[in-house]
């Protein structure tokens, strides 16, 4: 009888260690027999591509009918950079995971990636088990019109046409420095996103409705407009700065109102322009290039040197050098037109002026041969029409001048004609807008060629 129990003993001994597991001697700890988890009934809240700024959701099944599960990784990985990571804890053969969300954070300089959530499941004796999803994450859908609230007022901030993430509001008399919040509807519960208080100055970062306001200051400012860029988060200004430099040089306010100062440039070289804050808006075009997520300005031009206009009034930088003479540059006279980007009615009367930076063009040379000036061109002008001569100096002087023809013209000529003293006028058909012309003089007077590119409306 002895021998009988002893053997039903140890067959009970092995079944335990097959489904419980059994002590391991050397450690005291208890060892369990190899398995993996099984993950089953995985669902998402999303397909191929979500917001940033928005949540999403996953639910699963984890067992593991031999071994006792122990925790679920999760890691959402951005463009190869960990963004969120998180353990939960799992016990037993089975756990189920119902709507576990993530929050996707947008911030500052973000711009749309790939995404890869992993879903680790662990037993307890570090057997996986991993389920991949990959999706897009791309920037939040903002709505043409946010709003600033700041001293008990709402004011609309309007996305501007020459950059996509950029916002303003209307002109008006702003302190130079308040707290504020901005957001994407009227009221801040309504609001899907609310930019508030941030460690960067003149910056905003999101937070909930309740959360603490951004600072605005700009001490020596008079603030016209408020600006937020919505890719940098940076708060700005158009408005007048007490203080203005173009690489390093201050430019001086003269008494026509304009900023001004003669400055030495490289070709290819940054530019740091300081106190003009909407500079997307006011650099001259066939002087300089504008990187958009940066800011800055490089010149594009040969090394040289050239005297700089800026308007506070036009938020515009003229470049030219006056004593300029053909074959050196040319200069456009007449009316009609304005080398800002955007029109002003002031320039819907008067013209003709020799004199006044502000109502001439000045066409650069860009390589032998070769001519640039981009200027807004508008037939909404008093006398019905624009006008506009091509002048060898500022004293009227055409002997080295252009004498355009209906054959010069090429490109987005359509409401162009040649004038009557060999310029160039509106005809049926013109469009108001903002043209790169690019003159070519090889084949000497008179027979000039003129490339007409429409840059907007």
């Amino acid at each position: 009888m002895k021998n009988k129990y002893t053997y039903i003993y140890m067959m009970v001994s092995c079944m335990a260690f097959w489904l419980g597991g059994c002590e391991d001697d050397s450690s005291g700890r208890v060892v369990y027999p190899y398995s993996s988890p099984e993950i089953s009934n995985v669902s998402y809240s999303f397909a191929n591509e979500v917001e940033a700024a928005d949540s999403i959701f996953f639910s699963m099944d984890i067992t593991d009918p031999l071994t006792p599960l122990s925790t679920l990784e999760v890691t959402l990985t951005f463009e190869d950079e960990v963004i969120y990571s998180e353990t939960i804890r799992t016990k037993g053969s089975s756990a189920q995971i119902k709507n576990h969300g993530i929050f996707i954070p947008f911030h500052s300089l973000f711009d749309e990636g790939d995404a890869i959530l992993n879903l680790t499941a662990i037993n307890v004796e570090g057997s996986e088990k991993t389920e991949l999803k990959t999706f897009r994450i791309k920037r939040p859908e903002l709505p043409a019109t946010l709003y600033l609230h700041y001293d008990g007022r709402v004011l609309p901030m309007t996305r501007t046409e020459n950059n996509p993430y950029e916002y303003q509001t209307e002109n008006g008399d702003f302190p130079e420095t308040f707290d504020g919040k901005i957001s994407t509807a009227p009221t801040l519960e309504a609001s899907a996103l609310i930019w508030g208080l941030s460690q960067t100055r003149n910056g905003a970062e999101l937070v909930s409705g309740t959360g603490a306001n951004f600072i605005f200051n700009f001490e020596n400012a008079v603030i016209q407009r408020v600006i937020f860029n919505t890719f940098s988060f940076n708060l700005g200004f158009a408005g007048i700065s007490k203080i203005i430099s173009v690489n390093g040089v201050q430019l001086m306010l003269d008494n026509n109102g304009l900023y001004q100062a003669t400055i030495d440039f490289t070709r290819n070289a940054d530019i740091e322009v300081t106190g003009i804050q909407d500079l997307g808006g006011a650099y001259n075009r066939d002087f300089f290039s504008y990187d958009q997520t940066t800011g800055k300005l490089a010149f594009i031009r040969e090394t040289g040197t050239w005297t700089v206009y800026y308007s506070m009034k036009y938020n515009y930088m003229w470049v030219a050098d006056m004593r300029d003479v053909a074959p050196d540059a040319f200069w456009l006279v007449g009316h009609g037109f304005t080398c800002a980007p955007r029109w002003h009615d002031d320039y819907s009367s008067g013209g003709w002026n020799l004199e006044d930076i502000t109502r001439l063009a000045y066409a650069v040379k860009t390589r032998e041969h070769t001519y640039q000036a981009t200027i807004y061109l508008n037939d909404t002008h008093e006398w019905a029409s624009f006008e506009v001569e091509i002048y060898s100096d500022l004293g009227w002087g055409k002997e080295k001048g252009m004498l355009l023809s209906e054959e010069s013209f090429s490109g987005d000529a359509t409401g162009f004609k040649v004038s009557l003293s060999n310029g160039f006028t509106n005809d049926t058909g013109f469009v108001p807008g903002y043209f790169r012309l690019t003159f070519d003089t090889s084949g000497g007077v008179g027979k000039e060629s003129m490339k007409i590119e429409r840059l907007s409306n």
